[in-house]
């Protein structure tokens, strides 16, 4: 039992709150019959509320409701005589408790927000308002504090904070992107040219060539990383299982994560289809699985496993809509993740990997899939130790699409008639020169209305190759959709190095071959394009 002194001021004949003309409000009157007003009107309010004595040692408790109590966990037994100290602990802002150390100091108000602990040792986000009490004399009685859990909205804003930032980088590199691309399809285009060209004997030609080569490959795959998590590239989703996935991409997961690791799969049974570009889902996934075999040092165990799940109402906070879930998770043996980066592991360019070793675009990649897909990816510390990456895919309804037959093989350029748009002159040029090479008869215009001018002088194309993005009012798709429409017999084949607007659902009926594009994947593309059945009826 407390000391009589700090027993709950209600059953006392505690001092009432009385305002004096031309004084504050936060006075008390000498103690009278109806003293205990206040706090048995303090005591029922919903609203978390103590007073202290700053006359005892230490500014202790002497009063607190029943929501106070509720808020905190403790029982008034535990509360009363304590310090208010006792809700912080180590993530507790220290400059929000010495700002309000000072105002106590000068007998002044102070509103602050800080991160109090509850006694199970949860936190929770305390508006916190602590005001002086005086006596009608001036005197200083007591100190009165109001507390409001705001936990929500703090969580709200910082996810509104985080969802700005990301979108804000997300359209800087996303432009970025697309640039890189068309100066890059230049470089990848010619470098493939003088590879066909050059003497087979002249090794130092090739080696000149295969560097420039291969160093354009690696900036084509951090662009397509930048337009992944700007979610501004272009998903080609389908209906499928994800087990059936992770199961045709076993071997190239293998042999990615190394000899000296041991992969494991943990597959649900009856997993639910989602839809989603089955491309993308491997990188995201080649992503995750290289990311751990760095983190366990190239020995240890990755696991892979699936699952069906329900998030609740409240799975707002995890920044996703209540619903039906597909999650994939990888999780490895390593050292685990510092919590104090967890939160950044996911933002373009940081890398917890040595210089050199890492761009810090992976993760990022995959994040912007996730969110561009509907679904979202975490990471925390695993159960077993080491680290858990977790994609949430939406649940989707239908069945899985047969898989499509073994392609045969393109065979090689014909004589046809292609009409070239592109607006960038050195994209275009390079275009001309691959196509030529393959055997086409190549015609080259800038723009859409140019295309549309030159099909109703001559409609003898066997092939629309367009851009999407062109000034002029007019862009690739609703070209390819009029030329569809005007000019049946010409076949199309859609390219660009970004997708934002548009991309829309018109341009899922076309063929799409992503910038950079190599010299052999063009001539496939159109070939499978152009010997398609009824490609030209």
């Amino acid at each position: 039992m407390s000391d009589p002194s700090t027993q709950n001021p209600v059953a006392q004949q505690a001092p009432t709150l009385a305002p004096v003309e031309g004084r504050p409000s936060n006075r008390i009157a000498p103690a009278d019959a109806g003293s205990d007003i206040f706090f048995a009107a303090v005591q029922t309010t919903r609203m978390p509320m103590v007073v202290t004595d700053p006359h005892r040692d230490d500014n202790p408790i002497i009063f607190c409701n029943e929501a106070f109590s509720f808020m905190s966990g403790y029982s008034q037994d535990e509360i009363l005589g304590k310090n208010c100290r006792f809700l912080q602990g180590p993530e507790t802002d220290r400059a929000a408790v010495a700002e309000v150390r000072a105002a106590i100091e000068k007998r002044e108000e102070v509103a602050v927000e800080l991160l109090n602990y509850r006694k199970n040792g949860s936190t929770f986000w305390n508006a916190l308002f602590v005001s002086p009490v005086f006596a009608e004399n001036g005197e200083l009685r007591y100190f009165f504090a109001s507390q409001l859990d705001i936990s929500r909205r703090r969580e709200a804003e910082e996810a509104l904070h985080e969802a700005q930032k990301m979108e804000a980088v997300g359209k800087l590199t996303g432009g970025i992107a697309h640039d890189f691309n068309n100066l890059l399809q230049v470089i990848q285009g010619y470098a493939d040219i003088l590879d066909a060209r050059i003497d087979a004997n002249d090794r130092s030609a090739r080696r000149a060539v295969d560097a420039i080569s291969t160093s354009a490959s690696r900036a084509a795959t951090l662009t397509q990383q930048l337009l992944a998590f700007a979610r501004k590239q272009e998903l080609r989703d389908r209906l499928m299982n994800l087990n059936q996935l992770i199961g045709d991409f076993r071997a190239i997961l293998e042999r990615s994560i190394g000899t000296g690791i041991t992969l494991k799969r943990d597959l649900a049974a009856n997993l639910w289809n989602c839809r989603v570009d089955p491309v993308q889902a491997e990188m995201a996934l080649l992503n995750i699985v290289s990311n751990a075999r760095d983190a366990t040092g190239g020995t240890g165990r990755v696991t892979i496993a699936t699952r069906n799940t329900v998030l609740p109402e409240d799975a707002s906070v995890a920044k996703l809509e209540p619903g039906e879930y597909v999650v994939v998770s990888v999780c490895d043996d390593g050292p685990g993740i510092d919590l104090a980066t967890a939160d950044k592991l996911f933002e373009p360019f940081f890398t917890t990997k040595e210089m050199g070793k890492g761009a810090g675009l992976g993760l990022a990649m995959v994040y912007g899939f996730m969110r561009q897909s509907g679904g979202l990816a975490t990471v925390r510390n695993g159960d077993n130790g080491g680290a858990e990456f977790s994609l949430y895919f939406p649940r989707a309804s239908g069945a899985v699409e047969r898989k499509p037959s073994a392609p045969v093989a393109p065979r090689s350029g014909g004589a046809e008639r292609v009409l070239m748009v592109e607006d960038q002159a050195e994209v275009g040029e390079l275009g001309r020169t691959i196509l030529e090479d393959l055997g086409y008869d190549v015609v080259l215009v800038n723009s859409a209305r140019g295309a549309l001018d030159t099909l109703a002088r001559n409609s003898d194309f066997a092939l629309l190759f367009t851009d999407i993005l062109m000034p002029g009012g007019m862009n690739g798709v609703t070209l390819a959709q009029s030329v569809r429409r005007d000019y049946p017999r010409t076949a199309v084949l859609l390219t660009t190095g970004f997708a934002d607007e548009a991309i829309d659902e018109g341009s899922r009926s076309f063929e799409l071959i992503r910038k950079p594009y190599r010299r052999n994947e063009l001539n496939e593309r159109i070939r499978a394009v152009l010997d398609k059945p009824g490609a030209r009826t």
